[in-house]
């Protein structure tokens, strides 16, 4: 495991460091059955790009209103939970695992913890603090699962990458409501099941690319 404090996440070096490889934005489409169009649509992207070197052809997401609104609040949510805990937030760009795996934390707090910041729109985050309010005698990690699942599965791959943290904090941020911070803690049944994920995708990309080389 390898931290990557000096590159800018979007940047053209993060970009590249992400190529070819099963990150935790990836997570949900790992985890799915692999005859499920999305896990199918994944392994065939990282087999292209490992056998090009170059991004999938079809992968032409550029950004829209959603993640032009996260880039910009995402700062301002970073230092209103620094205000709130009293903790620091160190910036990382990449956490990388030989050539297969990665994922990028919003942020790591002191040795042992990661940080996972979202920033919604007005009514999903009102929607999101019913959730709390509804679910509040539940587990941190089964009301993050009530709130999404896919955002679940990302940060759980990311305590999978990052082995020597021991919590990813969970901070939804709207500057008009109040905001949530939930702890999530490793799910040994679903980092046994990205563990296995891993081995078969990997597999299964590795004979994709013997196809296009004629092997």
């Amino acid at each position: 495991m390898k931290y990557h404090s000096d590159i800018k996440q979007n940047s053209e070096e993060w970009d590249e460091i992400r190529l070819g490889r099963i990150t935790a934005s990836k997570a949900a489409d790992l985890l799915m059955d692999d005859k499920c169009a999305g896990y199918i649509k994944m392994i065939n992207k990282i087999a292209e790009e490992r056998f090009t070197g170059e991004s999938c052809e079809s992968d032409k997401f550029t950004g829209n209103w959603a993640t032009e609104r996260g880039h910009t609040f995402e700062p301002v949510a970073r230092r209103d939970y620094e205000m709130k805990s009293f903790d620091d937030v160190d910036l990382v760009g990449f956490v990388s695992v030989g050539s297969w795996l990665g994922c990028s934390p919003d942020g790591l707090i002191d040795k042992s913890k990661a940080i996972q910041i979202k920033c919604p729109i007005f009514s999903t985050q009102n929607k999101y603090l019913g959730l709390v309010r509804k679910h509040k005698l539940l587990s941190d990690n089964e009301i993050i699962k009530k709130l999404d699942g896919t955002y679940y599965k990302q940060m759980q791959f990311e305590l999978f990458i990052c082995k020597d943290r021991i919590e990813n904090i969970f901070y939804s941020y709207h500057p008009k409501l109040h905001r949530i911070q939930l702890k999530m803690v490793r799910d040994i049944k679903m980092q046994s099941e990205i563990r296995y994920n891993v081995r078969k995708a990997i597999k299964q990309i590795n004979q994709l690319i013997k196809g296009y080389k004629g092997v």
